[in-house]
């Protein structure tokens, strides 16, 4: 039964196909807005090796599915493991429904038929988000296409976004380029609504306060996330080989785990620079990586060209900017529809050698390098998490049963 206190104040419940709060930053985030709001908020989402089945962090309880994640998994066990993470998820969005009544099943995709878990309490009242980080469509072409039946498979997939979207009250996405294309594939406009990948201005305040000083020794490249092919961790690497001799001084600094941690890992090896980078070999929470990667040197988005990232508006290129670290960024179409050359500093996606040069002209020129991120600054101010924040509780707020509490 729901505590005495929480009894009159809507619930939502979040549902994820991740580890949290690991890795999920955005989850995070709307989790927080949502109990400072006055929410009582649950958390259902894989359970990794070791963690508790429940967990409560921050006043957010969290349940954890006995589900992992496969990295690097065929597409047949890809769909196995979202099918059972979904199936467990709607047992136990089911169970919670039954002690305390869900207002809000707030749904995080892909994959987009996880909102099969918000289908019950939806058919008793519930109303229902969903939360697109990516296109599943533009996620298959990336790891399955090109394989036979794939164009088949692609169009199943837009009908299970199109209906899934259907069932959601209402639709968040990350930016306009998202929501052009979800109105393209037949999601009426007016159902959508944009919460930006921003960081939260307090979690960048403590990172800064916590960071350690500069070193006035050494040039630290960072990089912090997933790490997978198509977001390019490698050329980083190679980059720092390259500059080894024009940039005494460098050093790297990548954060996070995937699919080419060890692929990047055998390449420092090999290129004779593993001694100059630092692999932390696992997530870090939010703040942490915040607060080690804030005394970086240079921030670095090296994604590769692909049909998801032309869409993809980094949040780590916002979080260096918002830390005050000069970016260098894959000239990829959203980003550079988010920032201009006069505010992050360029190069061609996929070339290692244009990496290099963007790197060192950051190194060797200190002076026009912060005049690029005070404008970059400037322009970050218009993708501000709390503009992101309101528009996300207005958002949950229309969406709670008028007649719980209206």
């Amino acid at each position: 039964m729901p505590a005495p206190d929480e009894s009159n104040k809507p619930h939502v419940c979040m549902v994820v196909h991740a580890y949290y709060p690991l890795g999920e930053p955005r989850v995070e985030r709307e989790a927080r807005a949502a109990v400072d709001a006055g929410y009582t908020v649950d958390v259902v989402c894989l359970r990794a090796t070791g963690e508790p089945a429940f967990e409560t962090i921050d006043d957010i309880r969290v349940t954890r599915l006995p589900v992992e994640h496969v990295r690097g998994a065929g597409a047949r066990q890809v769909v196995s493991e979202y099918a059972d993470f979904t199936l467990r998820a709607a047992r136990a969005t089911l169970r919670m429904h039954r002690r305390h009544p869900i207002d809000v099943v707030h749904v995080h995709a892909p994959p987009d038929f996880l909102i099969l878990s918000a289908i019950v309490p939806r058919l008793r009242g519930s109303g229902v988000m969903l939360d697109i980080h990516d296109l599943s469509p533009d996620m298959f072409d990336v790891r399955f296409g090109g394989r036979r039946l794939a164009g088949t498979l692609e169009r199943c997939l837009r009908l299970v976004e199109r209906a899934a979207c259907s069932v959601a009250d209402r639709v968040l996405t990350v930016h306009e380029a998202y929501r052009r294309e979800l109105t393209a594939h037949g999601v009426p406009s007016e159902r959508i609504e944009i919460v930006m990948n921003a960081p939260d201005d307090e979690a960048i305040e403590r990172a800064r306060a916590a960071a350690a000083p500069v070193q006035p020794d050494s040039f630290v490249v960072a990089y912090h996330g997933t790490l997978t092919h198509w977001y390019g961790v490698d050329l980083l690497v190679e980059a720092i080989a390259r500059l080894q001799q024009r940039v005494p001084k460098i050093r790297g600094l990548i954060l996070g785990a995937g699919d080419a941690l060890a692929p990047a890992e055998e390449l420092a090896e090999r290129l004779g620079v593993a001694d100059r980078i630092e692999f932390s070999r696992t997530y870090l929470p939010h703040d942490e990586a915040l607060r080690v990667v804030a005394a970086a040197s240079c921030g670095v988005i090296p994604n590769r060209r692909s049909r998801l990232n032309r869409f993809a508006l980094s949040s780590k290129l916002l979080e260096y900017v918002a830390l005050g670290i000069p970016v260098v960024v894959a000239e990829l179409e959203t980003l550079r529809a988010h920032f201009s050359p006069t505010e992050v500093t360029f190069f061609e996606p996929d070339d290692a050698e244009s990496l290099t040069e963007a790197i060192a002209w950051v190194a060797e020129h200190p002076e026009e390098a912060r005049e690029k991120l005070e404008r970059a600054r400037e322009r970050a101010d218009g993708y501000s998490w709390p503009a992101s924040r309101t528009r996300l509780l207005a958002s949950l707020a229309a969406a709670v049963p008028r007649k719980r509490y209206r």
